[in-house]
């Protein structure tokens, strides 16, 4: 199997971890406010009430509470897809360049 296949097989069997935490999207000079519903490994889930294009280059500022503290993150990303639902949307996210901390977090709330 080629590395970019495997790549891909193995991305979509990262366990997808449940969230209801506070997103702002900026894109362009909007700022945009939605909810995390998921995150894994590469990408992270949303519902909003605002439509993004698809393939479009957004920037992302979201926390996860670890430890009894919030780590803050802050990534480039795609839109993957945006699905209506009912009068909200359904955002998927693909993370550019996940860090080592957060890859790091990811890893070990998967695990528990």
């Amino acid at each position: 199997m080629s590395q970019s296949v495997q790549q891909a097989v193995e991305q979509r069997l990262a366990k997808r971890l449940p969230s209801s935490r506070p997103v702002t999207i900026i894109s362009g000079k909007q700022s945009l406010y939605a909810i995390m519903t998921d995150f894994s490994k590469h990408g992270i889930g949303l519902i909003a009430d605002v439509p993004l294009d698809v393939n479009q280059r957004i920037e992302i500022h979201f926390d996860i509470p670890a430890n009894k503290t919030l780590q803050c993150f802050q990534f480039k990303a795609e839109v993957k897809h945006c699905i209506e639902l009912h009068e909200q949307r359904h955002i998927g996210l693909k993370l550019d360049f996940p860090t080592q901390a957060y890859l790091s977090l990811y890893e070990s709330l998967a695990a528990a």
